[in-house]
């Protein structure tokens, strides 16, 4: 069995704000159909003899907006019981779950709810989940929750061009050296990828039209590992290298303002 130090998993690839620059795409209204706790628990089971993740985190896009979110927490317990367990939420629309804060209290999750902004509209709603989480806080003693602010730093992922994300032209060790997402393996179709610029980049491909895009290339051929692949090929995928994918990716932190997440997608 191949370590890692964490696993990722997406409960919904949508999201309900439109943080541009996202790094996972969620600012793209992505399609992708919502796994149910049964499509999870498949996943999980082809890969639990085969990676053992420090962390594992479920996430998006936004998980809460997948009905069965409450129920995949639990799924997620059994499969990954051995490691520190994560779930991260934009918090708007955790209060459609009234009994997920006891099975992550029970399970022994982390909660972390981002902060994407300080503007008036945004906070209005966001104040409303600040009482939800102190509420939740009093009710279940035991469970861990973290509010971070997850604005100030944003910076940006891809280029764009006539509308449209277009890639850098990096150095790939220059680009994989300064990456906040190098170590957030993906578990998505049922393959391990790098990143979550790669697992779902045929999503935002389809969605802006750059499919067949040459200088998209370098992505669009990456495809991930399969369950049945052999060991030397996990342990290389584990390695913490960088590969020819990052060249697309910038070679330096360039600062992104981060406008309003409420407003509609430019």
């Amino acid at each position: 069995m191949i370590e890692i130090p964490a696993l990722e998993y997406h409960a919904a690839h949508g999201c309900s704000l439109t943080c541009e620059q996202c790094s996972h795409y969620s600012n793209m209204r992505l399609r992708g159909k919502m796994p149910t706790s049964n499509d999870a628990a498949k996943e999980f089971a082809r890969w639990t003899g085969r990676v053992k993740p420090k962390r594992f985190a479920i996430l998006g896009g936004e998980p809460a907006l997948n009905p069965g979110l409450t129920e995949m927490v639990r799924v997620a317990s059994v499969y990954w019981s051995e490691a520190d367990k994560m779930l991260v939420s934009n918090g708007l629309q955790l209060h459609r779950h009234p009994r997920l804060p006891a099975m992550l209290q029970h399970h022994g999750w982390r909660l972390d709810v981002s902060q994407h902004g300080t503007g008036s509209s945004y906070m209005k709603a966001f104040s409303e989940v600040l009482d939800m989480l102190t509420l939740w806080e009093a009710m279940y003693p035991g469970l861990r929750i973290r509010v971070r602010d997850s604005f100030p730093g944003w910076r940006q992922q891809y280029k764009t061009q006539e509308g449209k994300p277009k890639p850098f032209d990096s150095d790939p060790a220059a680009a994989h050296r300064i990456c906040l997402q190098r170590t957030c393996h993906q578990l998505y179709n049922g393959r391990l990828w790098k990143c979550p610029a790669l697992a779902y980049f045929d999503q935002i491909a389809e969605r802006t039209g750059i499919t067949g895009d040459p200088d998209w290339a370098p992505f669009a051929g990456y495809q991930g590992i399969l369950p049945d692949a052999p060991e030397a090929a996990l342990a290389e995928f584990a390695n913490g290298q960088p590969i020819a994918a990052c060249a697309c990716c910038p070679a330096r932190v360039i600062k992104y303002p981060h406008r309003d997440p409420t407003l509609p997608v430019v």
